[in-house]
């Protein structure tokens, strides 16, 4: 019997949103999935929009209970669903793939795929998460959107999207059910962070500085050294990437 029961429907406005209220009327399972053929006001990160063209690309979001889910901290899930997305991607072939911290995927420095968690909370318990995924597969237009891609334009290759559906499930479930360790999770997501142990600009409180990657720790704050070699941990929405 498969991990997960998928629920997969034409059109909505976000897979994100209505597994939320879903999750709030008490009726959501652990491991259900909401796949959306056409998804018309998808999330991204900082309350970004996500923009995909109907039928071309992957729009689905899981819903996960901690008590049923095996995991140290919250960003180990991140870990999971990263690395999940760039196995799949390596075993399409996609070149160059990358983690672009917290968990946007490239493939040579262009977006492939946005992923959005949202941790929902009792208290200070966390109870579960809802993880968004938006993974560009035969889409070839982005309306100016210089730094996005597709697996599409980054190999030629048109794609079977149930196929590239079903291995990435698959790989989310065997990296959810497997013995690794939390550490080993992100020693690996760390050898495939991408711009580790380059000099990059970031922006903080509107102020742009230079700084090379050290890493990402168990929190999933990412470590920097600024140009005169003082190190810092930053939390998301801290700081913002400028390139």
């Amino acid at each position: 019997m498969s991990y997960f029961q998928i629920n997969k429907i034409d059109a909505i406005g976000s897979t994100n949103v209505a597994l939320k209220d879903s999750y709030q009327q008490g009726v959501l399972k652990h491991g259900h999935v909401l796949w959306a053929r056409n998804q018309t006001q998808g999330k991204g990160q900082r309350s970004a929009k996500w923009l995909s063209e109907p039928n071309k690309n992957l729009t689905f979001s899981l819903f996960f209970r901690h008590n049923e889910l095996s995991v140290d901290s919250p960003f180990q899930l991140n870990c999971l669903i990263a690395l999940a997305l760039r196995n799949t991607l390596n075993y399409f072939t996609i070149p160059a793939v990358t983690i672009k911290w917290p968990n946007d995927i490239l493939s040579e420095n262009k977006k492939l795929c946005g992923v959005l968690i949202e941790n929902l909370y009792r208290g200070t318990q966390l109870k579960a998460s809802i993880v968004g995924i938006g993974l560009n597969v035969n889409q070839e237009n982005f309306q100016g959107l210089v730094r996005a891609s597709s697996m599409r334009l980054c190999s030629g290759v048109q794609f079977d999207i149930k196929e590239v559906f079903d291995h990435l499930l698959a790989e989310i479930e065997n990296n959810i059910k497997q013995a690794d360790t939390y550490s080993s999770l992100l020693e690996k997501y760390n050898e495939a962070l991408f711009g580790r142990n380059e000099l990059r600009l970031f922006r903080k409180s509107n102020q742009d500085f230079s700084a090379t990657i050290i890493g990402v720790n168990q929190d999933g704050y990412m470590e920097l050294e600024d140009t005169k070699g003082m190190s810092s941990l930053h939390r998301l929405k801290e700081i913002e990437w400028v390139y």
